[in-house]
């Protein structure tokens, strides 16, 4: 892998865990803002690299910039999220339990959720759930983030007329 793919999967990834803690936001995150942040991403990298004779894009630039795109941004989130819990009040793992128990009154709530819960409300940290947000930012991230790569990479070799390997 080409070391210019990690500044335009970096500010991508960035951008993209930026507006993924943003409430109302965040809900378009894995259908609308990863492959718009994959799309950036492969964009950054043509541009940065469209001056060199010998450079020819392909498919798995897309494929290695959506996968770098999205650990990034699941990185950069779940640090996010983790300092949103620890300067909050709030503690967003025990209000999912009370809304869970609300709707659905006969669910044995597992151990280790109210474990976490506990966790939070103690210590204003859960390393669990920080491994848990980044696991899941990372892996949702990464599929529509390489999504949007792939699309980014054809709608260019469509604009400079160049056959798509």
């Amino acid at each position: 892998m080409r070391k210019e793919k990690f500044l335009p999967a970096l500010v991508a990834g960035f951008s993209l865990a930026v507006l993924s803690v943003v409430p109302i936001i965040q809900l378009a995150t894995c259908c609308l803002l990863a492959p718009l942040a994959g799309i950036f991403g492969v964009n950054l990298y043509y541009f940065q690299m469209k001056k060199d004779p010998e450079f020819r894009l392909e498919k798995s630039d897309g494929f290695q910039i959506g996968l770098l795109i999205g650990v990034i941004s699941g990185f950069f989130e779940s640090i996010f999220q983790t300092l949103l819990i620890f300067v909050s009040k709030d503690n967003p793992v025990h209000d999912s339990i009370i809304l869970m128990q609300q709707y659905l009154p006969n669910i044995n709530i597992p151990e280790i959720i109210n474990e976490i819960s506990r966790e939070i409300d103690e210590k204003r940290f859960s390393a669990l759930l920080t491994f848990t947000l980044f696991f899941n930012a990372s892996v949702v991230n990464s599929i529509f983030a390489t999504i949007g790569a792939l699309l980014g990479i054809s709608n260019i070799k469509k604009r400079i007329k160049e056959p798509f390997s």
